[in-house]
């Protein structure tokens, strides 16, 4: 049986690895999970940058090659009773 000095020393010793283990979590979590980034600044204060406008160009459905193309049929899965064999680990013959 250890001596009750030694024993209070330990729990203290726990205790203090326990807060710090717990601080470090909180710390982790709050720095790179709850904190939101803030919004990136122009460089340049005064200057407003155009937002850029996406324009689509659907021509290309128009060419006739695409046009040519047909649908492929629809293929079917085979019947249950073709998939796999009775007995899988029989040697096959």
């Amino acid at each position: 049986m250890e001596p009750v000095y030694k024993r209070i020393k330990r729990q203290k010793n726990l205790i203090i690895v326990f807060f710090l283990v717990l601080l470090i979590t909180f710390s982790i979590l709050y720095f790179g999970y709850f904190k939101k980034e803030k919004a990136l600044q122009p460089s340049f204060p005064g200057v407003i940058v155009p937002e850029k406008k996406v324009e689509i160009d659907f021509s290309v459905f128009e060419n006739p090659i695409l046009k040519e193309l047909q649908i492929f049929e629809k293929i079917e899965a085979p019947s249950p009773e073709e998939i796999g064999r009775e007995n899988p680990f029989l040697p096959i013959k």
